[in-house]
């Protein structure tokens, strides 16, 4: 099967595959290949699928698709609604929730568009985790490390699992402070986190309501480019790597670092000076100071979190949860006032510094984690290293969240160990278009050079 959405669309357009054959494909491959990958799947939506796709098939013949998504495989999050399902959030909390009456409002746009949903993907638990570790509906295995079993990265990991292992060529996730484009840094993929209510996020489970981005995970900067004009209409328009200077954060923010990912970096940095591109160094203002606000006062991921679970904090519930998810939540309730203050009401001054920071011609270039996919043995033997693993993760892809910026991850190549390195780039809030376009470019450029690396 292509593993592309544009190669899809265009084999559709050429007659060369058909969207009801690539789907007993899609449904055959993760038949076969669940019980050796497990916590992938939470719940198939076949029979579904198979309606949709024998529909886009028609419209294929007849030359009339409906989008460039027309007929294309795709996968759901657990935290997306689609009627009749119970969306239960990776969590034994919501096994017997009511199902859903109608589908998310992003599930009724893209298949209003001829998408063909296929299933609903595991995930951290509520969301909850940067990690993708989830003991109630299962924990992806990254398949870059045959011979010990790593994270996939969360929160959105069955999402990342199921593209990464072919089973489809877009997984739909949320992103509130990384989720998306952790799993993508860690799996090779493609992850875009839009601008804060850019795509229609009715039907979304809430982790923190002003952060959470609904968005994909994706092989391709294209596909993302693809969805995107489909969801919002907007074109990405043309550019060229040339017109924009790429600025590295230095400072303290994002210099956590390890050595590998840091080589990945430069390496990448290297490749891009080889073509001409321009760069500057210089630590970026409201980068730091983000740092700064989390380090004296904690998140506004912990302060919105509280609010959306304070009945199951005060519930006998919250013994069905993680006990390591239930801690953060814990450790969230018990921000003080003065400080959730300072941490809301930062935003708005940090946010306009982010966007007087950046002249109209650059965009922000850095490594999307700190380090590579974690082992998950250690991970569920130290319930301190979970905690410490999960914010280091966390840590750089964070800041651009509360700063509302649109960010891209991009597959930046492997370290020595053999690991993916995923890197960053960021505009901007309501710069979207722009930031794909730019991506593109930048996917271009590394691609060939990486491949002969």
């Amino acid at each position: 099967m292509t593993s592309t959405i544009a190669g899809l669309s265009g084999a559709f357009a050429s007659r060369q595959a058909d969207p009801a054959e690539v789907l007993e494909a899609c449904i055959q491959r993760i038949q076969d290949e669940s019980a050796g990958a497990p916590g992938i799947i939470a719940s198939p939506t076949f029979e579904r699928a198979r309606a949709s796709a024998h529909a886009s098939a028609e419209r294929w013949r007849r030359g009339q698709p409906l989008s460039a998504v027309d007929g294309i495989p795709m996968v759901w999050k657990d935290v997306f609604d689609m009627s009749g399902q119970v969306t239960t959030c990776g969590s034994a909390v919501r096994k017997n929730a009511n199902p859903a009456t109608e589908d998310a409002a992003l599930v009724r746009q893209l298949e209003a568009g001829g998408a063909v949903s296929v299933a609903r993907t595991t995930l951290s638990e509520f969301a909850y985790s940067g990690l993708g570790i989830n003991p109630f509906a299962g924990t992806p295995v990254n398949p870059w490390d045959p011979k010990t079993p790593r994270v996939v990265g969360g929160s959105s990991s069955g999402s990342a699992a199921a593209v990464i292992r072919g089973w489809v060529p877009c997984g739909m996730g949320s992103d509130t402070s990384g989720s998306l484009r952790v799993p993508a840094a860690f799996t090779g993929l493609v992850g875009f986190k839009p601008s804060h209510g850019r795509y229609v996020a009715g039907g979304m489970f809430p982790l923190a309501p002003s952060l959470d981005t609904a968005g994909p995970l994706v092989r391709d900067v294209r596909d993302a480019s693809l969805l995107d004009a489909v969801l919002t209409g907007v074109p990405v328009p043309a550019t060229a790597l040339r017109d924009w200077t790429f600025v590295v954060p230095a400072g303290r923010a994002l210099a956590a670092n390890t050595d590998e990912v840091q080589a990945v970096f430069e390496r990448v940095l290297g490749l891009l000076r080889g073509q001409g591109v321009k760069f500057v160094e210089r630590a970026f203002g409201a980068f730091e100071e983000t740092r700064d606000l989390f380090d004296q006062h904690g998140t506004l991921v912990a302060v919105e979190a509280t609010q959306v679970h304070r009945e199951l904090l005060q519930s006998e519930a919250l013994a069905l949860v993680d006990p390591r998810i239930a801690a953060r939540m814990k450790l969230g309730a018990q921000l003080s006032a003065a400080s959730a203050a300072e941490i809301t009401g930062r935003r708005a001054p940090l946010l306009a510094r982010s966007q007087a920071d950046m002249a109209a011609g650059e965009v922000l270039l850095y490594p999307t984690v700190c380090m590579t996919a974690p082992e998950i043995g250690p991970l569920n033997e130290d319930v301190a290293w979970f905690a410490a693993c999960n914010a280091r993760v966390l840590q750089n892809t964070m800041l651009a969240s509360y700063l509302d910026m649109p960010t891209l991850s991009l597959p930046a190549g492997l370290a020595v160990s053999g690991l993916p390195v995923g890197l960053s780039v960021s505009m901007a809030a309501g710069r979207d278009a722009l930031l794909l376009a730019v991506a593109e470019r930048l996917q271009e450029a590394l691609q060939d050079k990486l491949r002969a690396d």
